[in-house]
């Protein structure tokens, strides 16, 4: 099997084990009033939470390689980008196991990363033409990747507060439990929503950098013994 068709099907499988995960979490949460620890989305160390930590980690590490490799390859992508990225993912994953981002309420940490994923292409721009001109279809990958981490992510947070607001306004003028049952599971659907887009964002964006890391140290594997045998 080549590295592309293992990428292929080890992204196949993972969008697979993430949308399973989340209607075993809705399903769970429908016929009961919880959870179990291990499958809760917004838990903290359960199985959806580990998975997440385990993307973000490995889509560090892969920057990390490209960046250590930066001068066996021809056209390498600038020690900022590279950098920026790998930072940024180690302290995902880190804050993902730990949640240490809840313990400093006084920062606004949507805001924060809204602010570094806009800044890092504006500093990198010139990363970013280039690959569009010679890697295109690797580059839609990431941009898919991060516009469903967004919109998922960070819409689900958005529209949390006009569900509560409305669905709570219900249950307050309601005798019976229904609103209250539809306020509970809305949030919960909100939930999954959320956390399973940021997990298929983080996978599209896996699948993108493994493709460029591959297709790199390929080159670079390419050039490194055209220059021996030249020697």
């Amino acid at each position: 099997m080549t590295p592309q068709k293992m990428l292929r099907f080890g992204f196949l499988s993972l969008i697979g084990l993430e949308l399973g995960l989340a209607l075993a979490y809705l399903a769970a949460i429908w016929h009961g009033t919880a959870s179990p620890d291990w499958l809760d989305f917004n838990g903290l160390r359960s199985l959806p939470s580990w998975l997440q930590a385990v993307l973000l980690l490995t889509i560090g590490c892969i920057t990390l390689g490209l960046l250590l490799c930066r001068q066996r390859v021809q056209r390498p992508l600038s020690w900022v980008l590279l950098l920026s990225l790998t930072l940024l993912c180690f302290y995902g994953s880190f804050d993902e196991v730990t949640k240490i981002h809840l313990q400093l309420n006084q920062y606004n940490w949507l805001h924060i990363y809204l602010a570094i994923l806009i800044a890092i292409p504006a500093v990198c721009w010139r990363d970013l033409v280039w690959l569009w001109q010679a890697h295109r279809s690797i580059l839609l990958w990431v941009v898919v990747g991060i516009s469903i981490f967004v919109l998922g992510g960070f819409g689900g947070e958005a529209i949390k507060q006009g569900l509560h607001e409305v669905l709570g306004a219900s249950a307050a003028g309601a005798v019976s439990t229904q609103p209250n049952r539809l306020l509970f599971l809305s949030e919960h659907l909100r939930i999954a929503v959320e956390e399973c887009s940021e997990l298929l964002g983080e996978t599209f964006i896996l699948f993108g950098i493994a493709q460029f890391a591959v297709i790199s140290l390929t080159d670079a594997s390419r050039s490194a013994m055209v220059g021996s045998v030249y020697k």
